[in-house]
């Protein structure tokens, strides 16, 4: 995430169990975030709320170098669980996210239910992989069906969903920031007695959430699982429901997620979702994200969806498979074409720009604004293309076709020569290059 001036902002949040020295302040959600920019050290940032990014929602903000610990803030007391308030509590209860008003704020906790194909789906793919426990981390309606067939926990932000929900399946939660707002035991004895195999944690952040703070939630859950268990550190199965076009940010902070192609439709919103007017051509851009295999996702024929022998894992029909790439590349619900002077598989409305090297939309293409924001297939540094790799000024014999050996059959990328430049370390699908 940048600013308005092109400053990336990063952030740090607390860790659990942190030192007194070390912990942040805090705002009536919970631990509050450090967010600060790339030009600036940690300590000349600020401290805000990790859910609310509206001043008007949560007016928390302090700046980092008045802040002094612990003798300058309040812990928060923890809030008692709610008494029943005439609405029944029982293993029979109907739904309630059929009926009440969801909560409408996009930038915390604004509620889009998953329709009913997305929840079947869900729900199969947890039995799939032979869960017996969900924590169900902002998807209420999916807790709603889960728990008449395994045993389910919902984590929310809606504390109306203590009306209906006792303490042992139910606990008001921020999932910015990992805080429990009641008492946490009636969790920790549901994670009690679990293996890695039998658990699941399904997640259905809003889309405006960063996924670092998503992320560190979810290896906090995962620590806790294993701490209270006894286990070594083993990886929990996670699904984590977010549109396609954050993908690179997902695997920047967990290489290890894989995104499938099944689409997932909510019933209240007009563009996620592929019914209606506002319906994108393409359908739904949100996707399931996971680590577990995709060849165990069993994805369903009758939805549009086929599975590919050659990738071994369902894709959807639209998905047509690239011998030259070794994948089914389409991310957005279109049929990509490979581009032989790109030398990889791009959208259908793409045209060539020997300018730029790259397949790029055909209106509203400025080259020297659309560079800077590459990513170099010599270096792997952003921010250039590689006929201005600072790393080969004047270094560079060939012009046209591959820039490494002058063949046009292929990019630099795959170029057999390209040992002689570079050195590739290669870790968790993540690569990082080494000019020689």
């Amino acid at each position: 995430m940048f600013d308005n001036k092109g400053d990336k902002l990063l952030l740090e949040i607390e860790e659990e169990d942190a030192d007194p020295e070390e912990q942040h302040p805090r705002c009536e959600h919970g631990p509050t975030v450090l967010f600060y920019r790339q030009s600036q050290l940690p300590g000349q940032g600020y401290f805000a709320c990790s859910a609310h990014r509206d001043s008007e929602l949560c007016n928390f903000h302090l700046p980092a170098d008045q802040w002094r610990g612990q003798t300058s803030g309040t812990p928060l007391p923890q809030r008692n669980y709610p008494l029943a308030t005439g609405k029944t509590r029982n293993p029979s209860l109907l739904d309630p996210t059929l009926s009440i008003t969801a909560l409408s704020e996009d930038k915390v906790n604004a509620q889009y239910f998953f329709d009913e194909a997305a929840v079947k789906f869900l729900t199969s793919q947890c039995k799939n992989i032979g869960a017996s426990k969900v924590i169900c981390m902002g998807a209420p309606r999916l807790h709603f069906h889960l728990r008449h067939q395994l045993q389910s926990f919902l984590l929310d932000l809606d504390e109306r969903f203590a009306e209906y929900l006792g303490p042992e399946e139910f606990c008001l939660y921020n999932m910015c920031n990992n805080h429990f707002f009641y008492n946490r035991s009636p969790f920790e004895k549901f994670l009690e007695g679990t293996s890695t195999e039998q658990l699941v944690i399904v997640t259905d952040p809003p889309f405006g959430c960063r996924t670092e703070l998503i992320s560190h939630t979810l290896r906090s859950l995962r620590r806790l699982h294993n701490r209270i268990n006894q286990l070594p550190s083993t990886p929990l199965s996670m699904f984590w429901i977010y549109p396609y076009y954050s993908a690179n940010y997902i695997r920047q902070e967990m290489p290890e997620m894989e995104m499938s192609d099944y689409r997932i439709n909510y019933t209240n919103h007009l563009r996620y979702t592929n019914v209606g007017k506002q319906s994108r051509f393409c359908g739904s851009p949100v996707r399931l994200f996971t680590n577990v295999p995709l060849r165990l996702l069993q994805l369903p024929v009758e939805e549009g969806y086929k599975y590919c022998q050659k990738c071994e894992c369902y894709t959807a029909n639209e998905n047509l498979h690239c011998n030259r790439c070794g994948k089914c590349p389409s991310v957005n619900g279109q049929s990509y074409r490979h581009c032989d002077a790109c030398d990889l598989c791009v959208k259908p409305n793409y045209v060539h720009c020997s300018n730029c090297r790259r397949c790029t939309q055909k209106e509203g293409h400025n080259c020297s604004f659309y560079q800077t924001k590459q990513r170099c297939r010599l270096c792997d540094q952003k921010g250039h293309i590689e006929t201005e790799c600072p790393n080969f000024k004047g270094k560079l014999q060939h012009t046209k076709g591959c820039l490494l050996c002058g063949k046009r059959n292929h990019g630099e990328r795959r170029c057999i020569q390209r040992s002689k430049y570079f050195r590739e370390h290669h870790f968790m699908d993540e690569i990082t290059v080494e000019c020689l």
